[in-house]
């Protein structure tokens, strides 16, 4: 039995945008592993086996995500910077006059207006451009993996493993295995962004039935939900048709999953 692609987009969303995720580290592998071993993104059809067979395609899947996921980032961080420097731009000021008695006249001093000169500035497209090309390198390095492809993956040096940081996983796609042994970080992910449970908002609630949840168990309630009631749409599959319950959290008729996932992080809070 295989499995549809489609249906993997959004537990591959989720995945990226999952708090923690460092988006310039992040590879193709370490997002297939979690496709296969977290239950909380089990797929019909979806086996280590099925995932070897299909695993160019998969990688093409996790491609696109990244690029929206990623794009999305360098948005906000853009717009950020902007609030920043837009706080600062201008800096000037008025010294105050000087008024001589002996000679009557008044003598002003004023400090000339110099706007500070800005930082250079990486546009968004440029921003886009960097991520892609850091997830692509990881995708198809392959047979091509060596001692500077390392370096260039991970900011830091492995301790006692040349080819491997502390923090990333190489993507190497014909030399690994994705149903070897997994190998474990020095930051146990137990605590990271699959683990970590938030209160629901009241209307999310009432939808998927509880009232904690990790933000991966939400998004499976939410496609469980989906698929239950029957909510995408036949001629895209990436829209979805809200119903009372789901018009209730994102006050929309119709969402993309992208959108989906975007919004549900405004219902979920931190104990």
């Amino acid at each position: 039995m295989s499995f549809d692609l489609q249906a993997l987009q959004a537990p591959i969303t989720c995945i990226l945008s999952a708090p923690g995720v460092d988006l310039t580290t992040i590879s193709a592998k370490r997002v297939r592993k979690a496709l296969i071993e977290d239950p909380q993104y089990a797929t019909p059809g979806l086996t280590a086996e099925a995932m070897k067979e299909r695993r160019i395609e998969v990688n093409q899947v996790i491609s696109r995500v990244f690029e929206t996921v990623s794009r999305a980032a360098a948005n906000d961080e853009l717009k950020r910077r902007r609030e920043d420097d837009d706080e600062d731009e201008w800096d000037a000021g008025d010294e105050p006059v000087d008024a001589s008695e002996d000679s009557g006249e008044a003598q002003v001093h004023t400090k000339a207006i110099t706007p500070k000169k800005r930082k250079g500035k990486k546009t968004v497209e440029e921003s886009d451009a960097e991520l892609a090309r850091k997830l692509s390198t990881q995708i198809n390095s392959r047979s091509r993996r060596g001692p500077s492809n390392a370096a260039a993956s991970s900011p830091k040096k492995a301790k006692r493993k040349p080819k491997k940081s502390a923090k990333t996983v190489d993507s190497g796609d014909e030399d690994d295995d994705d149903g070897g042994e997994v190998k474990k970080k020095k930051r146990g992910a137990a605590k990271g962004g699959f683990a970590k449970e938030y209160t629901l908002s009241d209307p999310l609630s009432t939808l998927v039935g509880v009232e904690k949840l990790s933000r991966p168990q939400v998004v499976k309630k939410l496609w469980e939900y989906i698929h239950g009631h029957e909510l995408q749409n036949p001629s895209n599959k990436k829209e979805i048709i809200c119903d009372d319950a789901f018009r209730a959290v994102f006050a929309v008729d119709k969402i993309d999953m992208f959108r989906m996932n975007k919004v549900l992080g405004q219902h979920l809070h931190e104990e």
